[in-house]
């Protein structure tokens, strides 16, 4: 697998190199280092819990994304759901989601294009709550034109994603027509058609308004979530935001994730962190300072949780680390 995708795991660390160091330079590392010394830790052992409550509700919601796919127990897909995130947090280029779906698909006894189809649509799903609470901000606090712009192209390109997968999931046979008509060699050709069909499987809570609209709410409460631990992670550092600030900072740390960095989105989630606060008028220093300890906790919670989910499932680090197998099976 590394050496398959040397060149882009490459690029993904020179990205982080260039951010971290960008975002160094903006700030006096000795003075962000002794706010991150004297910060409040005891405030923010209730950020920490709250930040796990994110996660049983990504559990949660993903019981209901999986629910047209098969009806499983509410917190059965939790372990499966955390070793996703485990695995992004160790290995590049998003991995972590395609052994999510190779889990999921193997310990539910279910198609794993089908799994992949369900957690396609939840990054939709992030994205769409993303800029909807980027417009609910909007009213709040003032943005130059250029980000208001930028929201406007980023709901419309993601909606009309969505509104894709959702013709495909409602008429799968003409989906499959179109892909036909595509000029590509006949061995391409079929494979692309056998995945459809298995992705088409994941598509169906699309056509479930009543399911999607319990997943949407779930992810609203996700991130106003990790806005409050953000928000308390601030404090402890003696930074004072708004859970609205705390939402605008957390929507641009998620854009930045989008990025492709090393592990664990590791220059991208600093840069934008620091850019996002700095915009709120915190000092760059502080910030820093705030974005460090957020991203070191929230990296803890995640190892911590994934080593639990490995024990629980038992699960090990041999089979986690299969990329290739898990690239190439169907």
């Amino acid at each position: 697998m590394f050496k398959k995708h040397f060149v882009k795991i490459l690029i993904g660390c020179l990205f982080s190199a260039v951010l971290i160091f960008l975002t160094l330079r903006q700030v006096n590392f000795k003075e962000s280092f002794e706010l991150i010394k004297n910060a409040n830790y005891f405030i923010l052992l209730p950020g920490v819990l709250i930040y796990v409550l994110t996660y049983i509700l990504r559990g949660i919601r993903y019981y209901f994304m999986l629910l047209p796919v098969k009806k499983t127990r509410l917190f059965q897909n939790f372990p499966y759901t955390i070793l996703g995130f485990f695995m992004n947090n160790i290995i590049p280029l998003r991995i972590g989601e395609l052994i999510r779906a190779k889990v999921t698909g193997e310990r539910l006894q279910i198609s794993r294009s089908s799994v992949f189809g369900t957690i396609v649509i939840e990054r939709l799903m992030d994205v769409i709550i993303f800029v909807l609470l980027f417009f609910v901000i909007m009213a709040v606090l003032p943005f130059p034109d250029f980000i208001k712009n930028s929201f406007y192209i980023s709901g419309i390109v993601f909606g009309a994603a969505l509104f894709i997968l959702f013709l495909i999931s409602k008429n799968k046979i003409k989906a499959s027509a179109v892909m036909s008509k595509i000029p590509m060699p006949a061995k391409i050709k079929n494979l692309a058609l056998e995945l459809l069909n298995k992705f088409a499987g994941g598509l169906i809570i699309l056509r479930k308004p009543g399911i999607f609209s319990a997943a949407v709410l779930v992810s609203i409460l996700i991130w106003v979530s990790e806005s409050l631990f953000l928000v308390i992670t601030a404090y402890a550092c003696g930074i004072s935001i708004s859970v609205i600030g705390g939402i605008f900072v957390v929507i641009i740390i998620g854009i930045g994730a989008i990025i492709p960095t090393a592990p664990g989105y590791i220059g991208a989630f600093e840069f934008m962190g620091v850019t996002a606060l700095s915009a709120l008028s915190v000092d760059k220093d502080a910030a820093f300072a705030c974005i460090a300890i957020y991203h070191f906790l929230q990296l803890m919670t995640i190892f911590t949780l994934g080593i639990f989910s490995i024990l629980k499932e038992k699960i090990s680090f041999v089979d986690l680390f299969k990329f290739s197998k898990i690239e190439e099976e169907r």
